[in-house]
């Protein structure tokens, strides 16, 4: 269920906000909490099994290739097996892939639909014959809320997408999405192209004609007995909408969630309405998803390279199915599919279990199966689907709408189930094609997915393919150079999940990984040493090695210079000796690449005041130090701040003795422009820190640590000021260094 919480902007959900700038000599205080949407615990509710649905059409495969001539046969051929029922067929039409679909005036059971067509399949003018099985959304949904998209950055359990958005973000991608269409949503508006309705049954469309060129969801409510006997009431499940936004919902847009190719586009297909979507249906779709002929409907002008199937029936693959999906596959065009909610071997339920389809299990935040999925041989790739047996948290959030039966406002909700898991594979296979083109086949394509997946944390006994998909694996791997980071990025994203970190270490010597989370507040910490009160200097210089991960800088008592490599995973390779001598230095900070030269560099004061500039060499070590500045020794406080000014070099920022708080804007070869004082007031800090990107806007940000101990975020603007400030947190007076 949805609660009545309306939709907001989610990135300063949590978060103290205030709009004060640093202006008339005065530095902002702490701001007071915000206000927060809370997420309503809901009791447990398990998933329904894929189901065996009864079904009043067939298709029906005819060997002469006459098209007149095929019809009256296919016509004649299901009368005289009908008759054998007590039933009779009413029309018949033909789908994209050649067969014809004979509607019955009731429907059979799974055991009867069985007899109709071994009687269909011993005519012999009857090349096959296979039920039209209704297909159902594998997925289920419950409260809406808002909480960290644990199945994007989580580097134990999530698809670890935003390490790959380094490379790209999906840009000049069409993903299809075949489901129950699409509603209006300003999280995925922008990134949605023209679709088609391909439900062919106007009761079932609801929207009073049968195939449109309107993909608009209109609801998918039933009460009970409607699908079949016994079955319950539903409201309308918007299971499109949550699928499209797990795929593609718009980024950084200060809304409320980012899909796993942000600024990919979306192909909405409806094929699914009133009580499921019949196969002919969804085959029509896939066809005309990737560019293939469909009888009386435009042919697509925006031929999909992903097709996403989140939706399954137990059936074998029939030929309908497999000739759809191997047109789509010729074409190009990668069928990504869910492989069911049932607990059984995938290759029970279609169309996971056809050919040339990139078949997804779902796993939890534990790491583990998620104890729905479906499981075995026919599993490919694995992909955060959620739990939520006891924790709502523990779903996929993403993009829904209010309405029980009929669309309202647009919300965004948790969902759990294979559903969700494939278009997290059906994105980062986006991101994949954004990265090579038009050479990266379907083939090639699920090959780099599962060469680059890794092992489930928690272990899959039960077969869960190649293993759980990494997108940023894959795109290191296949995506070819990511792009150098904006200057103003000062690499401090030691998890790899994409965003900036704050390393800090307490007065017991323990170091602390505080993982961001994107919107400037934290995801947790996480203690990753111990032992380092022997150091006198700690810093972050980012990737001072040239590995692409984020490293550790430390002087110890000896004035020996200390380099710990990180792992991309939060922690470190083996420590290393860089330099000796260095306790001449008064301070020692990272101003990210000073000089240009694109590697990392690091600032450090003398004893005289004297300020020096040792230009990294990509590798670990130093090329000539040289001085930069003299009289230094004023300033009580000095670091990196990335690119604050916006003008594309790398600044610092540094406080003197009143307070006073002064941008020296690098320009760009090692040297400095004009300084500008850009604040007062700031010795009420005893700490100041450049962490980077802290909130995810795309602008360098400050944090100053009070002497009660309080943290707090000013945000910067891009252009040598300040947003807001904001503090994120408190009790840090028990750590001696921050960084």
């Amino acid at each position: 269920m949805v609660n009545n919480s309306r939709l907001r902007p989610l990135r300063y959900i949590g978060l103290a906000v205030s709009t004060l700038l640093i202006s008339g000599g005065l530095a902002v205080q702490p701001a007071a909490a915000a206000d927060r949407i809370d997420i309503v615990p809901s009791s447990p509710q398990a998933l329904t099994p894929t189901p065996e649905t009864p079904t009043d059409q067939f298709i029906v495969g005819i060997r002469d290739n006459v098209a007149q001539a095929a019809a009256v046969k296919a016509e004649n051929a299901a009368d005289q097996a009908a008759t054998k029922l007590g039933v009779s067929a009413k029309s018949s039409r033909q789908n994209a892939t050649g067969g014809h679909v004979i509607k019955l005036d009731e429907a059979l059971t799974p055991s009867e639909a069985e007899v109709f067509v071994e009687t269909l399949r011993a005519d012999p003018a009857v090349a096959y014959a296979e039920p039209d099985v209704i297909m159902h959304p594998t997925a289920h949904s419950k409260d809406y809320g808002y909480t960290e998209q644990w199945n994007l950055w989580d580097n134990f359990s999530g698809a670890r997408t935003p390490g790959a958005w380094d490379y790209n973000q999906g840009q000049g991608v069409v993903v299809a999405v075949v489901d129950t269409g699409i509603t209006n949503h300003p999280e995925l508006n922008e990134n949605v192209l023209p679709g088609y309705d391909m439900i062919s049954s106007a009761a079932d469309a609801r929207d009073g004609d049968g195939r449109d060129p309107n993909p608009a969801d209109q609801g998918d409510w039933v009460p009970e007995q409607e699908c079949e006997a016994g079955s319950p009431a539903e409201d309308s499940s918007w299971h499109g909408t949550h699928v499209a936004g797990i795929v593609a919902a718009v980024g950084n847009n200060s809304i409320g969630i980012s899909g796993v190719a942000p600024k990919a586009k979306i192909l909405p297909v409806r094929a699914l309405g009133v009580c499921g979507g019949y196969s002919s249906d969804i085959a029509d779709s896939i066809v005309w998803a990737a560019g293939g002929v469909v009888t009386d409907v435009p042919v697509n002008p925006n031929p999909a390279k992903v097709i996403n199937v989140s939706l399954g029936g137990v059936a074998t693959c029939s030929a309908t199915y497999q000739n759809a999906i191997n047109f789509a596959y010729n074409a190009g065009a990668a069928v990504v599919v869910s492989a069911g909610n049932s607990n059984r071997p995938a290759v029970d339920v279609s169309p996971g279990n056809c050919q040339n389809v990139i078949t997804v299990a779902a796993s939890n935040k534990s790491g583990a199966r998620a104890p729905y999925s479906n499981y075995g041989t026919a599993i490919d790739v694995t992909a955060p689907g959620g739990d939520m047996t006891s924790d709502v948290n523990g779903g996929i959030l993403s993009t829904l709408n209010y309405g029980t039966t009929t669309p309202d406002e647009p919300a965004f909700a948790f969902m759990q189930g294979t559903s969700m898991a494939a278009p997290h594979v059906a994105g980062v296979a986006a991101l994949l094609v954004a990265a090579e083109g038009n050479a990266l086949t379907p083939q090639l394509l699920e090959q780099q997915l599962k060469e680059s997946a890794r092992p489930l944390p928690a272990g899959c006994s039960a077969g869960c393919g190649a293993g759980l998909v990494d997108a940023t694996v894959a795109l290191k791997k296949f995506g070819g150079a990511a792009p150098l980071p904006a200057p103003y990025k000062k690499l401090t994203d030691f998890n790899g999940d994409g965003t900036s970190d704050v390393i800090a270490r307490d007065n017991s010597g323990v170091l602390w990984l505080y993982k961001g989370n994107g919107y400037g507040d934290w995801r947790g910490r996480t203690q990753i040493g111990v032992g380092w009160n022997v150091m006198t200097s700690v810093e972050a210089p980012g990737d001072f090695n040239g590995d692409g991960y984020a490293d550790v800088m430390a002087r110890d008592s000896a004035g020996v210079l200390w380099l710990y490599p990180g792992n991309g995973w939060g922690g470190f390779l083996d420590a290393r000796k860089i330099g000796f001598g260095w306790n001449g230095m008064t301070s020692i900070k990272a101003p990210g690449d000073f000089n240009g030269d694109a590697k990392a560099d690091v600032i450090a004061r003398d004893g005289n005041g004297v300020l020096w500039l040792y230009p990294g060499n990509g590798s670990g070590g130093w090329l000539q130090a040289r001085q930069i500045g003299v009289g230094w020794n004023v300033m009580t406080a000095i670091d990196g701040v990335g690119d604050f000014n916006g003008d594309g070099t790398s600044d610092v920022i540094a406080r003197n003795g009143s307070g006073a708080l002064w941008l020296y804007p690098g320009n760009g070869s090692g040297g400095w422009l004009a300084a500008s004082q850009i604040g007062s007031g700031w010795n009420m800090f005893n700490v100041i820190e450049a962490p980077g990107d802290f909130d995810g806007d795309g602008y360098a940000d400050v944090l100053g640590r009070t002497s009660g101990g309080d943290l707090v975020l000013y945000t910067g603007n891009g252009h040598s000021w300040w947003l807001y400030s904001v503090q994120v947190g408190s009790g840090w007076n028990s750590m001696n260094a921050i960084l």
